[in-house]
């Protein structure tokens, strides 16, 4: 009845710089940019006079889409991980310690160093959180054995 994943929508606070910070962090260009506006839309997204730019960046089999809406809007978002709502990006990598070391080579702000899972689950696997311009975060995850 369902099928996979197709994608993750961030509304962001600038196109151009977001467009940009993708591209430079992870060599992600838009598969296209469209625009968006009217009475159906604004419905169907819930924006009273909705008019937006929407961007997709394909990350392997999913897609992150970029909207930025032309409406008035909160410009910073200061949620915490913990808040409800909150939500995150997780980015499956192969190497976490390389992946690391070069998206902070290019200026990512990571919230700590590669944490190793000890434990449950998931043990063995590896995880770090970052932000992008934003302020969304942002996860490289290795995992170990076939774990999820």
């Amino acid at each position: 009845m369902f099928g996979d994943m197709h994608h993750v929508g961030i509304t962001v606070r600038d196109m151009e710089e977001s467009l940009a910070w993708y591209e430079q962090m992870f060599g992600l260009t838009p598969e296209f940019i469209a625009e968006g506006s009217g009475p159906e839309l604004s419905r169907g997204v819930g924006v009273p006079g909705a008019k937006l730019r929407f961007a997709f960046l394909r990350f392997g089999s999913c897609v992150v889409e970029l909207l930025h809406y032309d409406n008035e809007r909160e410009e910073t978002f200061d949620r915490s991980n913990a808040d409800v709502g909150s939500a995150h990006v997780c980015i499956d990598v192969p190497d976490i310690h390389r992946s690391y070391e070069d998206l902070r080579a290019k200026g990512a702000e990571f919230l700590a160093p590669p944490l190793h899972i000890e434990d449950g689950p998931l043990e063995g696997c590896w995880f770090v959180y970052f932000k992008d311009p934003n302020g969304v975060t942002l996860e490289l995850f290795q995992s170990v054995g076939g774990k999820h």
